[in-house]
């Protein structure tokens, strides 16, 4: 069933969908797997770890009706993936789902065809209207970076649309993290382990489990499975994903793979 089956039904969850979803962290795959099944009343979530992977299965069976893609995962070589899967799928929306909010990252995986550039912080709700209005054909970008360019036309929306970023009341949990915790939370929700968030932070270990506590109290959690969950839910408000683009980027363009960690907590 092709894109155009959702244009004009009031209720996308009487269609079905198989949707290609590829990121090499099985936490975030696992969060944002139950949040795609939502999607419509029959959702095939076809998962792949790395862009290969993913290049073979949306290759293999029916044709997928959306393509989900990590931008930092193995094999992606950053936006050049972007590129390969739109000429072996010119036809499907092509969506990249990000730990960071890079507005040249955004600009260019656009321009490279993509229909959608999502933080994985929005929060759980709009991350869901993004998707289908990406379904629908439309192109999606977070409102805090649609505003600071007139670089990409989006099309004219509703004001509603504006509000889809995961803009929160100050009563969110979120907002009481302190800076160092939200970069931990960052990386948390990119699928890093303690060892790696250290390396990427300058911090010891131990350092990052004692801000680790402090973020499971906060949000009210008491693991870092539940953590991740929280904030998809939640998101992450403008003010607190603007602190985290300065700098961020760098941490995801030097995250280096590496076997997990059996001492996290």
């Amino acid at each position: 069933m092709g894109i155009e089956a959702f244009a004009g039904i009031p209720h996308a969850k009487e269609v079905s969908i198989r949707i290609i979803f590829a990121d090499d962290h099985n936490l975030i795959r696992e969060t944002v797997g139950i949040l795609l099944r939502t999607l419509a009343r029959n959702v095939d979530v076809v998962e792949a770890s790395t862009f290969g992977e993913a290049v073979a299965k949306a290759s293999s069976g029916p044709a997928p009706e959306l393509i989900i893609l990590d931008l930092f995962m193995p094999g992606m070589n950053h936006l050049h993936g972007v590129e390969e899967m739109r000429g072996k799928f010119p036809r499907v929306p092509i969506v990249i789902l990000t730990g960071s909010v890079d507005l040249d990252d955004a600009y260019a995986a656009m321009e490279r065809g993509a229909s959608g550039y999502i933080p994985k912080t929005i929060g759980s709700q709009a991350m869901i209207n993004a998707l289908r209005r990406v379904l629908t054909g439309e192109t999606f970008m977070p409102s805090m970076l649609v505003a600071d360019s007139e670089k990409l036309d989006l099309g004219k929306t509703d004001p509603a649309r504006a509000s889809e970023s995961g803009e929160l009341a100050k009563s969110n949990p979120l907002n009481k993290l302190t800076p160092r915790e939200r970069e931990v939370v960052q990386l948390l929700t990119g699928g890093h382990q303690n060892k790696e968030i250290a390396r990427l932070l300058g911090l010891q270990e131990i350092t990052v489990k004692v801000h680790l506590k402090g973020i499971y109290r906060k949000l009210g959690v008491v693991n870092r499975t539940q953590a991740v969950r929280s904030v998809i839910e939640l998101g992450l408000d403008a003010s607190t994903r603007r602190h985290l683009t300065t700098g961020s980027p760098s941490l995801d363009q030097r995250k280096q793979k590496s076997e997990p960690v059996s001492s996290n907590t």
